[in-house]
């Protein structure tokens, strides 16, 4: 009878418990690719090279921050997409403005993967190291 006493504290407890980890390890905070410093500082062509390959030299470059000194194809202000076939998507925490077709920059961001479909290198968390209009 004790122990039937003892379970019904000890389970809830428990169960409590377990919650409260599942909790903290779901509730991370957001990775600021702002704030890292670069892995990797190349040129679209490269990255999509390297990404382009499949093996384990792709592999070190996959959720890694990567500089990309590029020339923008387009941009809709949520994603761009960079002559070299680099597609990314902008950091939602960081305000940033619309680039202009053309125009020669360097930007940093996560590399989430190749794909093979559209051949082209998706990346996250965009942000603008810094811009200049390129001379053609």
């Amino acid at each position: 009878m004790r122990t039937k006493k003892s379970w019904r504290i000890v389970l809830p407890v428990l169960a409590g418990l377990m919650a409260g980890m599942g909790w903290l390890f779901m509730d991370q905070p957001h990775r600021d690719v702002a704030a890292e410093s670069a892995q990797f500082k190349l040129v679209p062509q490269e990255l999509m090279g390297f990404m382009a390959l499949e093996d384990s030299t792709s592999a070190l470059y996959l959720n890694a921050v990567v500089e990309l000194y590029a020339v923008v194809a387009q941009d809709d202000g949520v994603r761009a997409s960079f002559e070299g076939g680099v597609v990314a998507v902008w950091d939602t925490l960081q305000t940033h403005r619309i680039l202009e077709p053309g125009e020669l920059l360097r930007v940093k961001g996560r590399v989430t993967g190749y794909d093979n479909l559209f051949e082209e290198v998706r990346m996250d968390g965009l942000v603008l190291v810094e811009g200049e209009k390129a001379s053609q």
